[in-house]
């Protein structure tokens, strides 16, 4: 039985960014030793005032981690795998891509940076990220300006916050009893 056309290109699609994955690890290791190394320093400097200071939780960086990660894919795909000039253009057109890079911005950022713990906030930070990538892309011709993307990407990104929003509610419930 053949595989329909449109299957084979979204596995192609999906496995044509794993080869981003080493250069986003990289980038991630290197923002979190940059931010481990300077949030210890201010507690060093707290800590001369303060009696106990203690220094970055492993949680707290691997979250940073994974952040970081995740913007080096998303600059990745959506600029640096794109020749200058190779798209341009402006698509006004809805739900015509199947594609959604927000949805671990909905999960990830809200549990790494805790004023995006409101879900208002954490959206907002999408449509502007989004926003702005579609801005860029324009301006680089790296890309499409597709309406389409900020809207999935919006829309994935409060489906991750929601999906946040009920690990932690079930986390602090399993803490309580």
């Amino acid at each position: 039985m053949a595989i329909p056309l449109y299957l084979t290109t979204i596995e192609q699609d999906i496995f044509d960014t794993f080869r981003y994955l080493p250069h986003a690890v990289a980038v991630g290791v290197g923002f979190v030793t940059v931010a481990a190394a300077w949030k210890n320093r201010q507690m060093i400097k707290k800590q001369k005032r303060l009696e106990h200071a203690h220094a970055v939780p492993g949680t707290q960086l691997l979250l940073w981690f994974l952040v970081a990660v995740y913007f080096a894919m998303m600059l990745s795909i959506t600029l640096f795998s794109r020749e200058p000039g190779s798209r341009t253009g402006v698509d006004l057109k809805l739900f015509e891509t199947w594609g959604n890079q927000c949805l671990p911005f909905g999960v990830l950022l809200p549990a790494a940076v805790p004023s995006l713990r409101k879900g208002w906030c954490c959206v907002y930070a999408a449509f502007s990220t989004s926003m702005m990538l579609e801005t860029v892309q324009l301006l680089t011709e790296r890309g499409f300006c597709q309406l389409d993307d900020v809207v999935t990407n919006t829309l994935g990104a409060a489906i991750g916050y929601l999906v946040f929003a009920l690990v932690r509610k079930c986390w602090r419930g399993k803490i309580e009893e």
